[in-house]
């Protein structure tokens, strides 16, 4: 009875195996989609259609450069420096004086010195002129005192005393003189100073030859050509000499101790 048993239940266990194989579909492998990783599936395209002309473009946002956003900081170019000696127009002088104390670590430092020498040259110079007019002070009493010892002693035997020269003549005689020198001084300063400003870039110092007409009426009006940069007119000398001068003025209001 155990062997017939055993030998009916193979073919049972056979027979179940055979009925399950019927029911199993083989299934085909996925192939991995190599944009799967960006999360961006790639679309197929029928090549018949590409042939025909009729496929659906492809997106070339990533290919076309024209496509591709602009970088706002790399589109934008920089604004040219301009030269200070063409420069004769008070708000692009301030703009480029600015621009220059920013880039330049040694233009206060420079400013800072100018000021500090012209002011020192100055009050020497005015204590020295001081110092000869209490000379020529002193020196009018003492000729004062003397002319009237003089006048006491006995004329009859010396003789009259000579007439002194004008003292008010002598010490304007000797004023201009000084005067005169101090005038010298202070244009070799301004020479200096200006070709000091002029390498610093500072504009109105070494401003185009061509940019400068004579004050005479006659030449005054010229305007120069109609292409003309506006930051570059023509200006008088006079007028440059007053742009000269309000730079210095805003040099000082900027950077005086």
């Amino acid at each position: 009875m155990e062997n017939s048993s055993n030998t009916t239940a193979v073919p049972d266990l056979q027979a179940i195996l055979a009925t399950l194989a019927q029911h199993m579909q083989p299934t085909a492998p996925i192939a991995p989609n190599p944009r799967d990783e960006y999360g961006s599936p790639t679309p197929e395209i029928d090549q018949e259609a590409i042939k025909a002309g009729t496929a659906p473009p492809r997106d070339l946002g990533l290919h076309d450069p024209r496509l591709r956003p602009q970088n706002k900081s790399a589109a934008a170019s920089p604004r040219p420096m301009i030269d200070p000696a063409s420069i004769t127009v008070w708000s692009e002088a301030l703009r480029c004086v600015t621009k220059i104390a920013a880039q330049n670590s040694q233009f206060a430092v420079s400013i800072k010195r100018m000021i500090k020498d012209q002011r020192a040259h100055e009050m020497r110079w005015y204590t020295e002129r001081q110092n000869l007019k209490q000379t020529q002070a002193n020196r009018s009493q003492s000729a004062a005192k003397a002319q009237s010892i003089l006048k006491s002693l006995n004329t009859s035997f010396y003789g009259a005393p000579p007439a002194p020269e004008s003292p008010e003549i002598s010490k304007e005689a000797e004023l201009a003189d000084f005067d005169r020198k101090i005038y010298s001084a202070q244009k070799a300063m301004d020479t200096a100073m200006t070709a000091e400003l002029k390498s610093l870039g500072v504009p109105f110092f070494g401003t185009k030859e061509h940019l400068v007409v004579s004050d005479n009426p006659g030449v005054s009006n010229h305007k120069g050509p109609e292409d003309q940069p506006k930051h570059s007119q023509i200006v008088t000398e006079s007028q440059l000499l007053d742009l000269r001068r309000k730079m210095v003025k805003h040099l000082e209001d900027l950077y005086r101790d």
